[in-house]
């Protein structure tokens, strides 16, 4: 018997003996006996291995479409993600954001410039970094209670804090801060805004208001002032008129006097006592004098008293000529005690000008202001003696010129371009609101003239107004 080498293998159908067709795996082989040839034929039902493969295809179809799932969930979190830092990068306001054992995730540049870190420095590192050593421990605490309890104490709301910069210095912050689930974790989110401008910008406005008070109260005082020295004015001329009196009838005792004694020496014995416990040879002589002063002293606080009404003035503002001379007499005037106290001279060098059109209560609030702050320049010199303030008044073309040297501490020459600026000063805090010369800069651009500053460390400054004569 030899075996043929033709060998077919094929899949087909078959027929069972209740009537299914099912899946056949059909291996034949032809073989020859001697003359005659034979069929050889192995049919295997692949029914199972068909559902088997069916199964499999099924698996890595579905093995595809999770992976494009997971591939495009992948994708589309990478974009929001992308669209979360962009957000959170175009943020005026600071944001961190920690997890839940309390390390920072994320710092964007606002945050870096808040702080003063670089994002990569506190990345990694605990949120207390941010925070000055007496409120640790309180957020720890607070921080654990909120993971064991949920219960919200500062999440869901926005509270004021102090906050560390990385120079070590502390700062006023306002956060709100929030809690999110982020896969099954917790994440905190905390938008920060720095509140130092804001509570200066407060303490000075708060200044300004108690300022405007004083400004009122001066100005009921000038008045309830007023009314009592107008009865010391009328009666002092009384008294002058009376004084004058009285001294042509001691005159014309003094000269009867010696026969007067004659005749009653005890008279003239008991009016020498009263003048020798009066040391009326020194009333006499200065008897004048002293009426004068008192006079010359009531009619300074009659000033005075004018000055502060005009100073306080609240009508609305109205242009009118005034001379300048004398709105800067009446500045001089209200400082004249401090300026003597200090042992601070002025010189003044006022030449004969125009009255110019303004509003006079604006343009004394600005010479005034110039003065106190030169004032103050001076005795952060502590100069006792030789403290001095050179003031000239002149018509320059067709502008009137003020100007105002001291010879006190002078200004740096970087804080000279900000000196204008609102809220902004040189002196110590409590000394000065920084709204004095940004309020004088605006008055007098508003009348159509400028002031300029020049000024040297350690030398002194000076201040030059300018107005012009016509509008």
């Amino acid at each position: 018997m030899q075996l043929s080498k033709g060998h077919h293998s094929f899949e087909g159908r078959h027929r069972t003996k209740d009537g299914r067709v099912i899946p056949v795996d059909i291996n034949s082989s032809m073989i020859q006996f001697e003359d005659q040839l034979a069929v050889l034929s192995v049919i295997r039902d692949i029914t199972e291995r068909r559902a088997l493969e069916e199964t499999r295809r099924q698996l890595d179809l579905a093995r595809l479409r999770n992976a494009e799932e997971i591939e495009a969930k992948n994708r589309a979190l990478t974009q929001s993600e992308a669209r979360y830092r962009q957000l959170t990068e175009g943020c005026l306001d600071a944001v961190v954001v920690a997890d839940s054992t309390g390390v920072i995730t994320l710092f964007n540049p606002s945050a870096e410039r808040t702080f003063g870190y670089e994002a990569e420095e506190v990345v990694g590192q605990p949120l207390t970094v941010l925070m000055p050593e007496n409120f640790r421990q309180l957020h720890c605490a607070g921080f654990s209670r909120y993971l064991t309890t949920r219960e919200p104490r500062v999440v869901g709301r926005t509270v004021e804090l102090r906050g560390l910069r990385k120079s070590g210095e502390e700062f006023p912050l306002e956060l709100s801060l929030n809690a999110v689930d982020v896969a099954g974790q917790i994440q905190f989110i905390g938008s920060i805004r720095d509140q130092t401008e804001r509570q200066r910008m407060r303490a000075m406005l708060m200044q300004t208001e108690k300022l405007a008070s004083i400004g009122l109260l001066s100005a009921g005082v000038a008045h309830e002032i007023n009314n009592p020295l107008a009865y010391v004015g009328n009666n002092l001329a009384v008294l002058e008129r009376d004084l004058k009196g009285i001294m042509d009838m001691l005159v014309n005792y003094e000269s009867a006097r010696d026969q007067l004694a004659s005749i009653a020496p005890e008279v003239v014995e008991r009016v020498q006592a009263v003048c020798d416990e009066l040391d009326w040879p020194y009333v006499r002589d200065n008897l004048d004098r002293t009426l004068a002063r008192t006079r010359d002293g009531v009619q300074r606080v009659a000033n005075i008293v004018q000055n502060l009404r005009g100073f306080a003035r609240t009508s609305p503002p109205r242009m009118e000529d005034a001379s300048l001379s004398d709105l800067l007499a009446s500045a001089l005037e209200i400082v004249n005690g401090r300026l003597r106290s200090a042992k601070i001279e002025v010189k003044l060098d006022c030449r004969s000008v125009p009255k110019i059109s303004c509003v006079p209560s604006q343009i004394n609030q600005v010479i005034l202001n110039l003065l106190v702050n030169a004032i103050q320049a001076i005795e952060s010199q502590n100069r006792r003696e030789d403290g001095l303030i050179r003031i000239s008044l002149r018509k320059q073309d067709a502008d009137l010129v003020l100007e105002l040297d001291d010879n006190g501490c002078g200004i740096e020459p970087e804080c000279l371009p900000l000196l204008f600026d609102p809220f902004f000063t040189t002196k110590s805090v409590g000394e000065g609101t920084g709204l004095g010369l940004s309020i004088s800069h605006g008055i007098i651009t508003g009348h159509g003239g400028r002031i300029e500053v020049e000024s040297k460390p350690g030398q002194g400054s000076r201040f030059r107004v300018v107005l012009p004569l016509k509008k």
